[in-house]
């Protein structure tokens, strides 16, 4: 054993040596870049936006790309998509920009971002500025948003992906059956689906019931919008989405879908003339981003302040990623403090998460709302304990195409009884001083007493959680326990069963938001501060000697593997999946 971890530490310390040569290497390149480049507008620019960009929460610059060098790394660089709708609109007031083009349009984001850019697109084209889109392919999302233009290209060969919306649920029961893992589901709320791919091999009718009306909303809100801005009904577009009419570029421009199909030199041509230029090489073009940089710029003169809280990813307790406790409580308090800021936009895009650190998230919110206005804009999701700690805002906005609801609890917590006896052939002996004292130690399964005393704990949870939305939402508990159930809605049908109060984007929210506290000259803080690549590589450093250790001591690491297991048992308020489409 001593040589073992005598070899590993060795292995394990040439490999950070090696690693803190590249961090060296990486401060020095830094320290040799040039300084942030000074962008400006020219006179007569095309505003490109292109869908291939990464569009996020915030806006995130990445001095360090490594995806060339670390395989899969990626970029963290993203564009906020605040920050992305307020450039649009200052855009259409701007006499440097002449029109926007769309590009990129085999890809995009979520739905409910292009949502958001559509609407920004649409306020662009009522001040009399054009927008044109051109797409060598088109991914539903895509084209979602390239149907606002009053012009759509497309490449002779450009592929066509609008083929509906779906969600793969896969059924994981036989294979941990197999292993011999036990998951036992405890749960309230009929649509509450969160767990059942763990104890059944195929689709409950009401989890199946409630994903198909979920993915029939999601599109009847995307492509009735599509149908509106190209004249076509959506009976038709349904016709032809299901027998696969629209596989070429020539399909599309038949059915309406595209106004015309150049080559990509073709199109060059079209931006020389429609800009005004006598060669595309005297087009002047800025992308969004840099457009970005040179003209939304913070209005420092400004005292009064509103603060933009992005509560981002899966809701989780402390130490782990996502929203957690000890980073939102300290955030809140400080803005409830701070005499600057007059009102709160709470920006919320998750599936939910752990119970406990929602409640306390919700009741700094609650302390912050007596103080000062709190208004609530949703993202791509918003559902189950993102929508606990946002139900009892003055007002709320949401997508069209955002999940929300999800009113829900649920507690899963394994058993490898099994597995340590028939799989792995071990005897885990355990001494304790009173009859449940292990319970939910995974080593066994759960008797009959302790399945009820979890369902107890959900019931009193689930209670809380109907409760909390009868309040804020002004509703009775007995009509909040008729559409929670468990069951996700999207952003339409949440605003006719009163879950949310309005449709509109993060800028609606904001407006809202300085109208409450009666401001007219303002900026915007946003929190909490966001990472980037050379960021969380410096963070990183500080974790690597415990993970090294770890990694020394096989025992220590079997009972860090098992410790972090045990970790993920719990009470919980989050959406079951995510939908997907292309």
């Amino acid at each position: 054993m001593k040589f073992l971890k005598s070899l590993l530490a060795a292995l394990i310390g040439s490999l950070i040596a090696f690693g803190l040569f590249f961090l060296l290497l990486f401060g020095i390149v830094g320290a040799l870049m040039p300084a942030e480049e000074q962008v400006t507008v020219a006179p007569s620019s095309i505003l490109k936006i292109d869908l291939g960009s990464t569009f996020g929460e915030q806006t995130v610059s990445d001095p360090i790309d490594l995806s060339g060098i670390v395989p899969y790394a990626g970029r963290t660089a993203s564009i906020g998509i605040l920050d992305a709708v307020r450039a649009i609109d200052y855009a259409a007031s701007d006499p440097a920009v002449k029109f926007i083009y769309l590009t990129g349009c085999g890809q995009g984001s979520g739905l409910a971002y292009m949502e958001e850019l559509r609407g920004a697109l649409e306020r662009f084209r009522s001040s009399g500025k054009p927008v044109i889109a051109y797409g060598d392919n088109f991914s539903f999302s895509g084209y979602y948003l390239a149907s606002v233009a009053d012009k759509i290209y497309a490449d002779e060969f450009a592929s066509n992906n609008i083929l509906g919306i779906s969600t793969t649920i896969i059924f994981l029961k036989d294979i941990l059956e197999r292993f011999g893992v036990e998951m036992q589901l405890i749960r309230h709320g009929k649509y509450k689906s969160a767990g059942e791919q763990f104890i059944a091999n195929d689709i409950s009718e009401a989890n199946r019931e409630q994903n198909q009306a979920m993915v029939d909303a999601l599109w009847q809100a995307a492509a009735g919008s599509i149908c509106q801005s190209r004249g076509i009904s959506l009976q038709d577009l349904d016709r032809m989405v299901n027998n696969l009419e629209l596989n070429t570029a020539q399909d599309m421009m038949d059915a309406g879908l595209l106004d015309e199909i150049v080559t990509v030199n073709g199109m060059e041509e079209k931006l020389t003339v429609l800009s005004g230029a006598d060669k595309i090489k005297d087009v002047k073009m800025i992308s969004l981003d840099k457009y970005i940089k040179a003209r939304i710029k913070s209005n420092f003169k400004a005292k009064d302040k509103i603060a933009v809280i992005y509560a981002d990813g899966q809701i989780s307790p402390n130490g782990g990623e996502g929203i957690t406790e000890d980073e939102f409580q300290p955030i809140i308090r400080d803005i409830r403090a701070d005499s600057t800021i007059k009102a709160v936009v709470l920006r919320v895009n998750s599936p939910g998460g752990s119970v406990q650190p929602a409640e306390i998230i919700r009741t700094e919110l609650e302390l912050l709302r007596k103080e000062k206005p709190l208004i609530v804009s949703y993202g791509t999701m918003a559902a189950s304990g993102g929508y606990w700690i946002s139900a009892g805002a003055d007002k709320i906005y949401s997508n069209n195409t955002t999940l929300t609801g999800s009113i829900g609890v649920f507690s899963m917590l394994p058993s490898l009884e099994k597995t340590f006896k028939d799989i792995a052939h071990v005897n885990p002996v355990t001494v304790r001083s009173h009859k449940h004292a292990d319970m939910g130690s995974m080593t066994r399964t759960l008797d009959a007493s302790e399945v009820k005393a979890f369902q107890d704990q959900v019931e009193i949870i689930y209670d809380h959680f109907i409760n909390i939305v009868a309040e804020g939402r002004g509703l009775t508990p007995e009509r909040v326990d008729e559409i929670a159930q468990g069951r996700v809605w999207c952003g339409n049908e949440a605003l006719e069963i009163d879950l949310v109060n309005e449709i509109g984007g993060i800028r609606d929210a904001i407006d809202y938001a300085a109208l409450s506290a009666s401001l007219e000259d303002y900026r915007i803080v946003s929190y909490p501060k966001v990472q980037n690549n050379l960021e969380k590589i410096m963070e990183g450093i500080g974790q690597t000697g415990a993970a090294m250790q770890s990694l020394t001591d096989p025992e220590d690491l079997t009972r860090n593997l098992f410790e972090s297991l045990k970790a993920e048992k719990g009470i919980y308020a989050r959406v079951p999946f995510i939908y997907y489409f292309e």
